[in-house]
């Protein structure tokens, strides 16, 4: 059993219902934009697709020291690659909206499986999509405070460890 060696947890604006996540020092353009995929993988990078762009969604980062145990009923969507972590920092792509450093540091630089993972996507797009049927006044306290409450409920994971013990793709 692997030992998780790190975690961190944030809020992330999917711009145009995509974030992307790489090394903070060498932004990658090698992975292109999932489309209707749940995710690409670059060499460098992982984009992740999201049914959101009004809400912003939690990603959970973790650093494992070898490949961790999966439960593929916890999540709704998984994938597995290896990409490159020059420096060992991971950082947030948010598009338009910016970005987010240093979220996560790995033990060295180096190549790393990831795996990423999702849950709750179409729960939280269909309470987003209801909130315009209950509320008449979009700028409301009501309306945003609802729509608040919707932050983080759709979720991301990124699990890495170093590639030489990466196994099969899930």
């Amino acid at each position: 059993m692997s030992r998780l060696l790190d975690r961190n947890s944030t809020l992330v604006h999917p711009d145009y219902g995509v974030f992307q996540i790489f090394d903070g020092e060498d932004f990658d353009d090698t992975a292109s934009v999932p489309g209707h995929d749940d995710f690409s993988f670059g060499d460098r990078s992982v984009y992740f697709h999201s049914f959101q762009n009004s809400v912003r969604v939690r990603l959970l980062l973790e650093s494992w020291e070898g490949e961790p145990g999966w439960d593929d009923h916890a999540w709704e969507g998984s994938a597995t690659a290896v990409v490159e972590i020059a420096t060992g920092v991971v950082c947030v792509n948010e598009l338009t909206a910016g970005g987010q450093d240093d979220l996560l540091t790995l033990p060295r630089p180096g190549r790393y499986g990831v795996r990423v993972a999702h849950r709750n996507r179409r729960v939280v797009s269909d309470a987003y999509l209801a909130l315009f049927d209950q509320f008449r006044d979009l700028d409301g306290v009501g309306f945003s405070e609802a729509k608040r409450a919707l932050e983080g409920r759709e979720e991301y994971l990124a699990q890495f460890w170093p590639a030489s013990r990466v196994g099969g793709s899930s």
